[in-house]
């Protein structure tokens, strides 16, 4: 869906009542040679996109990425429709993204920005094999922007499907690049089998690749930062040679505990919510909704802080009494101001959801 500016200022918003309301976002269809249609097919029947043969990789759900607005999450609907969550973010921080919003400014010039990305990923082929910098790398070199940490959950993956999370036990890190530096980049990677369900959580810094045959939702620093190490030899849309970053993948050191792949899930769940990662840059919890059954939303202890809801599977019905209803179907995201009161979510039929928030301020997890 086009999504075009109706204000004819910001100053027009009753910025007070849009804090407190769930906000719907059109998604931004991202092609990629090794993606295809499914992300249109199965999540976003009305996703715009530059025509119907193009390979969509990814849909970015809730997105701040870079300064030319191209990836800029624009509202869909609702009295902000037209407006980009980073302009709303820039005239009332703290309402959007909560008191702690100082520490999401990077630069003092610019402004705070969202520090987490949300998308969708359809890989009809393998990704490149690839690593992210962390924020300590990039600080290092005086490059600009975040590291990347992210987490994936496995909405749907074909039989025999699988990632490629970090290195065997015996292949060391230089070894491996000096390896796909001599073009066999395949060689001393952990191939790990994923199904429906699986959590994979990716400190930055882990060697890794999404498997053909594999939907899934990935939370993210808010990053765009990627080394490309390997690429099955293969060409980009333009039928040119995708490019390489051996030599900026050399100095990303790998991380000095990798977790367990999946991770493992809790025994037991509270009220349909699993916990699922606690993580430095991001939480994510697991929402299971049997049909006719009701959670109420988490409430964070101290800071409030900005969430990301989304619905994998079934229905949810977001219920507040101070706010109109909202019902959310399998594909839907809304990202949750700072100031919105957590509602009551319930499923006529069943639900699988995330929701997603910023780690606790000065979390060391």
């Amino acid at each position: 869906m086009e999504i075009t500016r109706t204000h004819s200022s910001i100053e027009h918003i009753d910025l007070d009542q849009v804090a407190r309301s769930p906000l719907q976002l059109a998604p931004i269809a991202v092609p990629r040679v090794w993606g295809g249609d499914r992300l249109r097919r199965e999540l976003h029947a009305d996703l715009e996109t530059p025509d119907a043969s193009t390979p969509i990789g990814e849909t970015w759900e809730v997105s701040d990425v870079g300064e030319g607005g191209e990836y800029h999450s624009v509202v869909r609907s609702g009295p902000a429709q037209g407006w980009s969550l980073r302009d709303l973010i820039r005239v009332a921080p703290e309402g959007f993204l909560g008191s702690d919003w100082r520490e999401h400014v990077d630069d003092p010039e610019q402004g705070p920005t969202l520090p987490l990305l949300y998308k969708f990923i359809d890989a009809r082929q393998n990704l490149s094999v690839q690593v992210h910098p962390s924020d300590e790398l990039l600080q290092e070199l005086g490059t600009p922007g975040r590291g990347k940490t992210e987490a994936w959950v496995i909405i749907d993956a074909a039989e025999g499907a699988e990632i490629i999370y970090g290195l065997d036990p015996e292949m060391t890190q230089e070894e491996f690049l000096e390896r796909a530096s001599t073009r066999h980049g395949v060689e001393g990677l952990r191939h790990v089998p994923v199904s429906r369900g699986d959590v994979i959580y990716l400190p930055a810094g882990t060697i890794h690749a999404i498997g053909a045959g594999i939907l899934l939702a990935e939370i993210q620093q808010s990053s765009d930062i990627t080394y490309r190490i390997y690429d099955w030899g293969r060409v980009g849309l333009d039928g040119q040679p995708r490019q390489l970053h051996l030599k900026e993948a050399s100095r990303v050191a790998p991380p000095a505990f990798l977790p367990p792949c999946p991770v493992p899930a809790p025994e037991g769940a509270e009220a349909g919510l699993r916990r699922r990662i606690d993580g430095h840059h991001f939480i994510l919890d697991e929402l299971h909704l049997e049909a006719g059954t009701a959670v109420e939303l988490p409430s964070e202890a101290s800071t409030p802080r900005f969430g990301i809801l989304s619905v994998l599977a079934g229905s949810l019905d977001w219920s507040l009494e101070e706010a109109p209803d909202l019902s959310l179907e399998k594909g839907d995201t809304v990202f949750v101001p700072a100031e919105c009161p957590r509602p009551t979510l319930s499923s006529r039929d069943g639900a699988w959801a995330l929701w997603m928030c910023p780690a606790e301020p000065g979390s060391s997890a």
